[in-house]
């Protein structure tokens, strides 16, 4: 009897180790961002089990939050289901900031379930890249500005030290110049960044490759690692851990190339359709319309897209509307200095006063 009062007992004592294990046994399955993140905008805490009561509006949270930046990690905590549990930051952090994650002493699941006492830590690293200016795969200019709009301030100089572009045809990266004063203004307030530049200078970038670009060609803006934040009082800035690629192509030769219908190649125009002139790159269209289509019986002006836009507006093409006088020599004569939005000048300019000429009405017309 003795024996069998033992075992029962030894059974009896392992079934409670049981229970208090797999009542303790409460984990975090999986928490994010940790290390080194780049964006962070959110905190997420996953549960082996479910760990609150669902629906429950005074369900505590699991996790104490704490940054080293307080005023970039105000934000809302929430319980997402039964089993996630989530902080919302209310903007995205900047760079150079470090937070902990630390679970609260006490916390316990309907079921009793403790979880266990952990601490977790991730930290945003340097400057990145939160949009550019062109947009990737635009075709840019020879001389491009690029306004890079970052997510938090960068040292002027890290940025001209660890940002490169990448040419075909080049075996060698070119330096940035950092595009700066009255040129700076501009270009932010041609895409309406000034107001914004203004309160906060050091997140927005406007830089250059360091040599005129060849037309045509592709070009790699490459924001290297060692972008960093701004040093402060005896602490070094936080750096940029991850390089980036931007991908562009120069766009082609600014050129103007004539067209009308003919019967054959070698055949004068026909006067029942019109002749147009199309641009290779977008011309401011005040200049297009003066374009002329000179002939001994006067000159005629032409039409531009988007007839009903305001003067300073560009256009691809001017067009001279048919009916033309039938049998006719006409010279098309550009206006001096003739160039496009960017100020280039027309490669094929010694193709004009370009001579064209009208045949006869077809027998029908």
């Amino acid at each position: 009897m003795a024996h069998s009062a033992r075992t029962a007992r030894t059974i009896a004592a392992a079934l409670v180790a049981l229970s208090v294990w797999q009542v303790q046994a409460l984990q975090i399955t999986s928490l994010s961002p940790q290390g080194d993140v780049a964006r962070v905008r959110q905190v997420l805490a996953k549960f082996d089990e479910p760990a609150i009561a669902f629906g429950d509006p005074k369900a505590p949270a699991p996790l104490a939050l704490s940054c080293s930046d307080a005023q970039a990690t105000q934000g809302t905590a929430r319980w997402v289901s039964d089993r996630e549990w989530a902080f919302d930051f209310a903007n995205d952090l900047p760079p150079g900031v470090s937070c902990s994650l630390q679970v609260r002493a006490g916390f316990k699941s309907p079921k009793g379930a403790e979880l266990p006492a952990r601490s977790y830590s991730f930290n945003t690293g340097g400057p990145f890249v939160q949009q550019l200016r062109p947009y990737t795969g635009t075709a840019i200019d020879e001389d491009q500005v690029f306004i890079l709009q970052l997510n938090g301030p960068a040292a002027p100089a890290s940025v001209q030290a660890n940002v490169w572009c990448v040419a075909d045809g080049l075996g060698e990266k070119v330096p940035v110049r950092l595009v700066e004063g009255a040129d700076r203004a501009a270009v932010l307030k041609a895409q309406q960044l000034d107001k914004a530049a203004a309160k906060e200078p050091l997140k927005f970038v406007t830089l250059a490759c360091n040599r005129r670009l060849t037309a045509a060609t592709k070009l790699q803006l490459v924001y290297g690692k060692g972008v960093a934040t701004p040093d402060a009082p005896g602490k070094p800035g936080i750096a940029n851990a991850v390089e980036r690629r931007f991908n562009f192509k120069v766009r082609e030769p600014f050129s103007a190339s004539f067209s009308c219908e003919r019967e054959s190649a070698q055949a004068a125009c026909l006067p029942l359709r019109g002749m147009t002139l199309n641009f290779s790159a977008p011309v401011p269209r005040k200049l297009a319309e003066a374009i002329v289509l000179k002939s001994g019986s006067g000159n005629l002006k032409p039409t531009a897209d988007g007839s009903d836009s305001p003067a300073d507006a560009v256009v691809s093409n001017i067009r001279f509307k048919a009916p033309l006088p039938e049998q006719t020599a006409f010279t098309l004569e550009l206006p001096s200095d003739f160039k496009d939005d960017a100020g280039r000048p027309l490669r094929n300019a010694d193709s004009f006063p370009l001579k064209v000429s009208t045949g006869p009405m077809p027998p029908l017309a």
